[in-house]
């Protein structure tokens, strides 16, 4: 059974909200550039940055010094007043409207801000994590959790809604004022409404109760909650302590919106290899054997065009069911087209039919057949970051080869049909399968976790 709880957060006071709320939040702290790092620190020295991602300074004994530094930063504004404890548990319904990164268009996503009881990952589980995890993340995510005791940003999961009830209800919810009403530095207008009702919050406990939660974008920070609340655990036992029962530990903050919200939308993840020993040549040959190659010329059109005719190929095909990918490798006047080749695809499918589900998508093929079967690649090469990067926006893709990365394969989005057959076989995606869009704006709320409270369910459950 999902269990879900109000919770006191810590928001912004009204005075800082009003004047530039703004320049307050940031997107989370893996999406971000280090030109884009630089212009949220600078915006506003109360930016939520400051302590989500602080600033690695010369002279630092280790990369983690600044989550010292964060924890001082969070205390600060805790004493002064700038982050202020709202005054009794609730809910927090969550608006973001938001320009569609393909089309433009004009996008609302609704969701509810709650504590949800943590689950150990596995098949009997009712929270269900899709992908895998990069260790030195959670590592990171660990260590600054440990300094700030604060969960920063909250994971984000969907969970089913066929009848759409709950975003009928979620949307009832946005006539009332605004708690907390904010555009930000890209355009998004956030819009926060408090639910103290213990009335609402039990009848959304008990229409949730009974589905599974996916989570969408912190796998990591899930991971650090357990792994947090193990650690805390076992302090508490060595000086002969335990927490009370229903302690904050056993908690974490998410932001949960209903599969039928159509403002979900789910974004490719491309991938960047940042380097490799073979020449152009070379890799085009091993990864022959796998996929049939077509190149784009950039030679009539130019670079834009070839793009937009990749893409525009890359998503035609996929609708095909077609296993396509694009690749842009560096010193190179074109692009290329890569499609699987159906008998690469029916030998991996014979190999495991039960794992058919996970086995065949695009990120597993491109991952198993292209990175590890014909570049080489190892599974501890996959997990270092200084060996393959992770980006959602194609053109910049295209920008970090040219400016020296050593090849770009461009993907079509994982689908929420296919995220669920997959969870629902039990297995887990490829890292950095999906990239949910807009994400969850950090800074809104924040969740203080002290292990001595008890956090209640909403009635219900």
């Amino acid at each position: 059974m999902v269990s879900i709880a109000p919770f006191r957060g810590y928001v912004y006071n009204s005075e800082e909200i009003a004047g530039h709320g703004g320049l307050l939040t940031a997107p989370p702290y893996d999406v971000l550039s280090p030109s884009e790092r630089e212009l949220y620190y600078a915006s506003h020295p109360h930016n939520f940055l400051h302590v989500d991602l602080g600033r690695q300074l010369p002279g630092d004994p280790d990369p983690w010094t600044w989550h010292d530094r964060s924890a001082a930063i969070l205390q600060g504004w805790l004493k002064e007043g700038v982050l202020v404890r709202t005054a009794r548990p609730s809910l927090y319904m969550m608006e973001t409207e938001f320009a569609h990164p393909l089309s433009g268009l004009r996008q609302v996503r609704r969701g509810i801000l709650c504590l949800m009881r943590l689950e150990a990952p596995g098949r009997e589980s009712r929270i269900r994590l899709h992908e895998q995890t990069f260790s030195l993340h959670k590592q990171e995510r660990l260590d600054l959790m440990e300094k700030t005791r604060a969960q920063l940003s909250p994971i984000f999961g969907f969970f089913p809604d066929a009848g759409g009830a709950f975003l009928d209800a979620i949307a009832s919810w946005t006539g009332r004022e605004p708690d907390i009403a904010a555009r930000d530095t890209a355009g998004q207008i956030h819009k926060v409404v408090e639910l103290a009702d213990p009335a609402a919050a039990g009848e959304f406990l008990r229409g949730l109760a009974a589905k599974t939660v996916y989570i969408a974008d912190g796998h990591h920070r899930y991971m650090t909650a357990l792994n947090y609340r193990e650690l805390r655990l076992a302090e508490l036992a060595a000086a002969g302590k335990a927490p009370p029962a229903g302690s904050a530990l056993d908690w974490v903050m998410a932001y949960l919106c209903p599969m039928s919200d159509p403002g979900l939308v789910v974004l490719p993840t491309h991938r960047i290899l940042k380097s490799h020993s073979l020449n152009n040549e070379e890799m085009l040959a091993s990864l022959s054997c796998a996929a049939e190659i077509r190149a784009f010329s950039f030679a009539e059109a130019g670079r834009r065009a070839a793009l937009d005719a990749l893409s525009e190929k890359l998503a035609e095909d996929g609708r095909k069911g077609l296993t396509v990918f694009g690749l842009y490798l560096h010193g190179c006047d074109c692009c290329f087209f890569l499609k699987i080749r159906e008998k690469v695809k029916e030998t991996v499918a014979e190999s495991a039919p039960e794992r058919a589900s996970l086995s065949l998508l695009d990120v597993s093929l491109l991952t198993d057949c292209v990175l590890v079967g014909a570049l080489g690649l190892t599974e501890e090469r996959m997990d270092d970051p200084s060996i393959i990067s992770y980006i959602s926006d194609a053109s910049e893709a295209f920008r970090l080869v040219e400016g020296g990365d050593r090849a770009a394969f461009i993907l079509n989005p994982t689908s929420l049909a296919e995220i669920l057959k997959v969870t629902e076989s039990g297995f887990v995606m490829p890292r950095k399968a999906t990239y949910f869009y807009p994400k969850v704006s950090n800074g809104l709320v924040i969740n203080l976790v002290d292990p001595g409270e008890t956090v209640l369910p909403a009635a219900g459950g």
